[in-house]
């Protein structure tokens, strides 16, 4: 077996040095916030779109989806089968609702459509939600370096803080969509290498591989189970996966932020589109990884791992040729600091826009902002590092960071359907909605057995009843609370509205003819979805 050499160092060093100049580049460029937190408007739909695949995959999915397949199979497949469903109800209504509103936040809206403490709020349980999962984010780079170097994982925690925060400080929003871009690419490479080096070292090959995976049952991704308590059921993959992707593509600033810098609504939509297709070969490929790993170490003997997170890392330092072991860990690293960057930027867009141009300073200025915002992302840099140190306590990180998202996200979607689909709804009810959203997934975790996935489910169902049964007993929201500001524009308020962007030398484009060209990406992304389950049934009874 091989290990990780000095080629493999220098290759890592470059690699990780050439990542943050590209960081520092873009960091020159930016005059104001919106250039810090929304790229000027002017990203491309390709690059936004692997962007958004590059923080789902980053170091948590490289590292955390092989332990998952090594462990369970493609069990967990169903955790991801429901994102097309998710990206299409995304693309139909909430995205374009939000790229016409112009705000840099998603809780901005709230306000305007509700009230301030239904903003203060959400706002304010996106950055304990986000800050917590950053943490775990933190973690899994740092795990890398420890399995790598040999050094105890809390002073590599320390090191990579140091090291992601100084890059994120620099970049914007910007240089995390571009940054995110190589890294996708390096990590595909690397998973790629990994299959063909682990096929070559297992006796029978192809044959024999899926002969082993077929008997052990390794290769059983969808279960019909009705039983609640079934962890990763279909019906908890679908049902209950469909409203954890939903709030976190659709209500997780770190997500909607990216998507708020495109063009044009069209492109927008086709940056869902291209994640929403991608996604689920890219999880289908790091889960078959962990079942190869299985496979390979019944001929290889005991990996002797203490932490399935450790699996795959410790597998391309030993097994994988000098020189390549070294640039998939240096892709690692730079995707989890470009992981790591739109987090904290998303985190510093919400303190500086959502709490302290909102309370503390109305009306300094964009250099001011700017360099607040730079302040503030060192502060989560310093909240994410406290919490890595507890991160690998909670099992595979990837699991991780979707369980402590589940007690906030359903509440949260729940709030933004209420206000984009509802007229009658106040901000109350709203507040109520949410407060009673998040203790209804407390006490179903508490009490009742029953699979995490349903979390954001009952989550968003729970807020959207008490949103409307609280707003029904209480006053209605004043006219402008409504006029333009939910899903039910009347003609009269659209045009307006594009006279008014128009006025202001906006550009603006055709919407009727943009709806009519992408009013079947909907249809498209579901019958994708069903083609997914049929090719899993497929794989599952060979």
């Amino acid at each position: 077996m091989s290990s990780f050499t000095v080629i493999d160092y220098i290759i890592f060093i470059v690699y990780v040095l050439g990542t943050a100049a590209i960081g520092a580049m873009f960091g020159k460029k930016q005059k104001s916030t919106k250039d810090y937190f929304l790229g000027g408007r002017s990203i491309p739909w390709w690059a936004i779109g692997l962007s958004v695949m590059a923080t789902q995959a980053s170091a948590i999915t490289f590292i955390g989806a092989p332990g998952w397949g090594y462990e369970g199979g493609l069990t967990r497949m169903v955790t991801f089968v429901n994102v097309p469903l998710a990206m299409a109800f995304l693309i139909a209504t909430i995205v374009p609702f939000f790229y016409k509103t112009e705000v840099y936040t998603a809780y901005e809206y709230l306000e305007r459509r509700f009230d301030v403490k239904t903003r203060t709020l959400t706002a304010a349980l996106f950055l304990i939600a986000r800050g917590l999962a950053t943490g775990v984010v933190l973690y899994a780079p740092a795990l890398v370096l420890s399995v790598v170097t040999g050094m105890d994982v809390s002073i590599t925690i320390i090191l990579m803080a140091v090291i992601a925060v100084s890059y994120t400080v620099l970049g914007g929003i910007s240089a995390v969509i571009w940054t995110d871009v190589i890294q996708m690419f390096v990590l595909w490479i690397g998973a790629g290498l990994s299959v063909f080096i682990i096929f070559q070292d297992v006796p029978g090959g192809w044959t024999e591989v899926l002969n082993t995976a077929s008997q052990t049952g390794m290769l059983n991704s969808i279960d019909f189970s009705i039983d609640l308590s079934v962890e990763y059921s279909i019906w908890a993959g679908v049902i209950g996966g469909f409203f954890l992707h939903a709030a976190y593509f659709g209500t997780d600033q770190s997500q909607i932020q990216r998507v708020l810098t495109s063009k044009s609504i069209r492109e927008s939509k086709l940056s869902l589109v291209l994640s929403g297709v991608l996604m689920i070969p890219q999880m289908l490929l790091f889960l078959l990884i962990g079942v190869l790993l299985y496979i390979y170490y019944q001929y290889a003997g005991d990996p002797n791992i203490n932490n399935l997170n450790e699996l795959f890392p410790r597998f391309v330092v030993n097994e994988l040729p000098i020189g390549i072991s070294g640039l998939i860990i240096a892709g690692v690293f730079a995707a989890a600091m470009s992981s790591l960057d739109s987090a904290l930027n998303s985190l510093s867009a919400v303190t500086i826009r959502d709490f302290y141009s909102k309370f503390y300073r109305k009306n300094a200025s964009e250099e001011h902002y700017l360099k607040a915002s730079r302040y503030a992302t060192v502060f989560w840099g310093i909240y994410a590092t406290i919490f890595a140190f507890f991160a690998g306590n909670l099992g595979p990180v990837i699991e991780a960071v979707n369980k402590v998202g589940s007690y906030f996200y359903g509440a949260l979607l729940g709030v933004f359907i209420l206000a984009i689909f509802t007229r009658r709804v106040n901000g109350t009810g709203a507040f109520i909605g949410v407060i009673a959203g998040m203790a209804s997934v407390w006490a179903v975790t508490a009490f009742a057995e029953v699979s995490w996935l349903y979390n954001n489910l009952v989550g968003a169902v729970v807020a959207i009843g008490f949103g409307i049964l609280v707003s029904r007993f209480t006053e209605a929201p004043a006219s402008e609370k409504v006029e333009g500001l939910t899903i039910h524009r009347n003609d009269a308020e659209l045009q307006e509205s594009l006279s008014a962007r128009a006025e202001a030398a906006v550009s603006v484009e055709d919407e009727s003819l943009i709806e009519k060209k992408t009013k079947k990406w909907p249809l498209y992304l579901v019958l994708y979805f069903f083609g997914v389950i049929a090719f899993l049934l497929w794989l599952q009874n060979m």
